[in-house]
């Protein structure tokens, strides 16, 4: 009869503490999931140049580093180098790489759906084109639905006053480039071989695959503020709940 009331009393304690773990294991691991979620807002604005204003939606999924939604919008944030005054992001269906978020890092495993709009103006363009050396002291004015560039560039070691016009293009591919319609060194007509070479070594502008998240570009174009650039050929607003004032424009 000791026997078994021994027995039994070990049960009791072993329960006791599997009891114990599972109530110290279970929180743990509800917190790593949420901390997940604060972790990741850290890490959007470092990827978008640490914006002046930035909102964030993030709705976590089922798993440690899943998201059903993220939705974003910023203020002066810098999207592949280059500075946007406003930007609207949504990710649908996002997994992330759980230890890499923990050091501070975002490694996409898989995005099932993903948008961008952006509204930049010819000032934060021609700043960048400055950062990219290829024309020095360049200055950027507009012509309708064209772009004249002006600046220096160096031929042979010999410096030059260049006038060039052109448009920048998009081909749903995650990058922008810039197609030269014409192109004058020291005010004489330069030939189609020369301009081909610079579109060459200019291009891609800017380069999104740089980004965790590829977006294609389908739509970049003229409006009377500037620019927009976006991942949709209709120029919808990627989400209406990403923050940051209502914005529908048609092509």
């Amino acid at each position: 009869m000791k026997r078994n009331i021994d027995r039994m009393s070990r049960r009791c304690a072993a329960l006791v503490v599997v009891a114990s773990l599972l109530v110290t294991v279970v929180p743990a691991r509800a917190a790593v999931s949420f901390a997940s979620v604060e972790l990741l807002r850290p890490i959007l604005a470092k990827m978008l140049g640490n914006p002046s204003q930035m909102h964030a939606d993030v709705v976590p999924d089922g798993y440690e580093g899943g998201y059903a939604r993220i939705s974003m919008y910023a203020q002066g944030a810098a999207v592949g180098g280059m500075r946007i005054d406003e930007v609207w992001i949504r990710l649908i269906g996002a997994s992330f790489d759980p230890e890499e978020l923990r050091r501070g890092t975002l490694k996409v495993l898989q995005v099932r759906d993903s948008g961008l709009f952006g509204r930049l103006n010819l000032q934060n363009i021609e700043a960048f084109l400055k950062q990219q050396g290829t024309i020095k002291d360049v200055r950027l004015s507009r012509d309708e639905d064209s772009v004249i560039a002006t600046g220096t560039l160096s031929f042979n070691g010999v410096p030059a006053q260049v006038r060039l016009k052109g448009l920048f293009q998009v081909y749903g591919e995650p990058e922008i480039r810039f197609h030269i319609e014409a192109l004058a060194v020291n005010g004489l007509p330069v030939p189609y071989l020369f301009v081909e070479r610079l579109e060459q070594q200019m291009n891609p502008v800017v380069d999104f695959r740089s980004w965790p998240v590829p977006f294609k570009i389908r739509s970049f174009r003229n409006t009377q503020g500037g620019f927009v650039l976006s991942s949709q050929r209709d120029f919808a607003q990627p989400c209406n709940d990403c923050g940051g004032p209502e914005l529908r424009l048609t092509p």
